[in-house]
């Protein structure tokens, strides 16, 4: 099972003593559980994407992807995925991005992400586009192009399709908290011969009922009755988050032995958010390995 541990490039305005900090957090998971990768993501300022939920703390300018994915790969010797939105560049730019990206920083694995507004007219390439311009003119040796998953969207198997299509290697998920929309979508993926080599299910432990409600709010499907469930008992909830994410990859994994599918190949991008452990994130990043390796269906 590929593991992958997000870091989240802190903000600007809390200077090196943040940086330091998400690089104490990688290495102390990679100490204890060698890292396939760490996984960067590009945040913007954006509109909720619920009604559900809420954002506590307004947005502020962040470090770049790159230069965090730069000292993690330098000091720790990760190799590192960083997110990457396209649309809001002409395609010309994102090409040269993606060589300096490569040629300073040593990053030739991107995640290719698209607009946080629907209906919005972009001056940049849509994620397909993208994809194809990368793989066809960016000419970077050993290039790796991923994309964004959401299981729950429409038409979600096709569009993947296309994008495999256009040069995707593979695709991170929406944050999961639930099975039923990921089920389907690999079957619709079998159906429509559409699957990609690989998939990476991104899993977010949580600390406080808060950190639910933000992930509420950036769009995360959490049924009524699980977020209930959740947050019922506030010093329960890093439990029961947890519980949650191993009944989650128990009843998606079960779903592949059962299916003997061997494509996508899966495996766990996790995002803890919140005053998280190490030591936690790696009890559960075993436990999840395990599980891959007998996969049943939930347990408790």
């Amino acid at each position: 099972m590929k593991t992958i541990l997000e870091a989240v490039p802190p903000e600007l305005h809390r200077g090196d003593e943040a940086i330091e900090a998400v690089m104490d957090k990688v290495a102390r998971v990679h100490a204890e559980w060698p890292l396939d990768g760490v996984n960067v993501p590009e945040i913007h300022e954006e509109p909720a994407r619920s009604s559900k939920g809420e954002r506590r703390q307004p947005f502020a300018p962040r470090v770049a992807p790159r230069d965090l994915a730069w000292m993690i790969r330098e000091r720790l010797g990760i190799e590192c995925m960083i997110n990457h939105v396209v649309v809001h560049e002409p395609a010309a730019r994102l090409l040269d991005w993606c060589r300096q990206t490569w040629e300073e920083y040593g990053i030739r694995q991107f995640v290719l992400v698209g607009g946080g507004r629907a209906g919005v007219r972009y001056p940049g390439p849509s994620v397909t586009e993208a994809n194809q311009r990368v793989r066809d003119e960016a000419a970077i040796p050993g290039l790796r192009i991923g994309n964004i998953c959401i299981p729950s969207r429409t038409d979600e198997a096709a569009r993947m399709g296309d994008k495999v299509a256009a040069g995707a290697d593979f695709f991170t998920t929406q944050i999961l908290y639930e099975a039923d929309d990921f089920t389907a979508l690999l079957d619709e993926l079998h159906e429509q011969n559409a699957a990609p080599a690989e998939l990476l299910l991104a899993f977010c432990p949580i600390r406080r009922a808060r950190n639910l409600r933000f992930l509420l709010w950036l769009g995360v499907n959490v049924p009524d009755a699980l977020e209930a469930w959740l947050t019922e008992n506030e010093a329960e909830v890093p439990a029961r988050s947890l519980q949650q994410i191993r009944n989650t990859w128990d009843r998606i994994t079960a779903h592949q032995h059962r299916q003997e599918r061997q494509r996508p190949a899966l495996g766990v991008n996790l995002a803890p958010i919140g005053a998280i452990p190490p030591a936690v994130t790696v009890g559960l990043l075993g436990d999840l390995a395990e599980r891959a390796d007998a996969p049943g269906e939930a347990r408790a």
